[in-house]
């Protein structure tokens, strides 16, 4: 592969879950574990990645959605966000998507509703990007679209009650998006840890992990990659041993987990993990 397509061997691939995110949650909706609703309705935007690598996220941000009460859906029929076109400037590519994206969720069935993101750089393309590609209603829809964890603070933070955690002693450290820290103050995501009972939480100030999607798994590009994230890699190092160290993007986890022996997780996992 390193011949033919230029990915790096020194690379680990992204695995395919045995069951994607999608199915799992249709047989979860069959089964009556959608429903709840006395919140009302939530989309849930099953980006590439939860969907067919990580459905364990998916999972995890469902049962919490439901524990608060909320129904969630899926939006049908949806395509990628487009960040990979963006990313290697295909802006035509990244437009067609994004028109057809806006398109279903400007549609009377979706048109009032949240849309929630697991993954950073999804959310930018709808709050940022679609944007300045002068996307019509692009900007209706931006007002509709939240990062998970910005979600949960802020409800949080208006009715702290409405969840229940266990306790448990522990270390959390952060490791914020680059996508999410160009829009977003990181602080909250240390809050939302530290609403779990006996949870001390720091957001690690880190640049780059160096992934950046493909670029960090490109043979011509790994070493690079690999000298971007060493300040991440340093910040871990100096944590007390035991530290949970959580990273809400794909390629921030993927990174991670290749350059050290720590398995980082998503804010969401966290969260269900401790629901009472």
């Amino acid at each position: 592969m390193e011949k033919m397509l230029g990915l790096s061997a020194r690379r680990s691939l992204p695995h395919y879950a045995s069951e994607r995110f999608d199915r799992w949650f249709t047989r979860h909706a069959v089964a009556g574990g959608a429903d709840r609703g006395y919140r009302g309705k939530v989309i849930l935007w099953d980006d590439t990645f939860v969907r067919y690598h990580e459905p364990h996220v998916g999972i995890a941000a469902v049962k919490v959605l439901e524990a608060l009460g909320f129904e969630v859906a899926l939006a049908k029929k949806r395509r990628c966000c487009g960040r990979p076109a963006f990313s290697q400037g295909n802006l035509d590519a990244a437009t067609k998507v994004g028109k057809h994206n806006v398109d279903l969720l400007s549609s009377l069935h979706y048109s009032t509703t949240p849309i929630l993101f697991l993954e950073p750089s999804c959310w930018s393309m709808f709050v940022e990007d679609y944007r300045e590609l002068k996307i019509d209603n692009a900007d209706n829809v931006a007002k509709r679209c939240f990062l998970f964890e910005k979600f949960l603070n802020d409800l949080l933070a208006q009715e702290p009650e409405a969840l229940r955690f266990n306790e448990r002693p522990a270390t959390i450290a952060i490791h914020p998006h680059c996508h999410a820290k160009s829009i977003l103050n990181p602080s909250f995501m240390a809050t939302l840890a530290e609403r779990v009972p006996g949870r001390k939480a720091t957001v690690l100030d880190t640049a780059c992990c160096g992934m950046a999607g493909a670029f960090g798994a490109l043979a011509d590009k790994y070493d690079l990659s690999v000298q971007v994230a060493q300040r991440l890699l340093d910040a871990i190092d100096n944590q007390p041993p035991g530290t949970e160290i959580i990273a809400s993007g794909t390629s921030c986890r993927h990174q991670i987990s290749d350059l050290t022996n720590v398995r980082p997780r998503h804010m969401a996992e966290l969260l269900a993990e401790a629901i009472a």
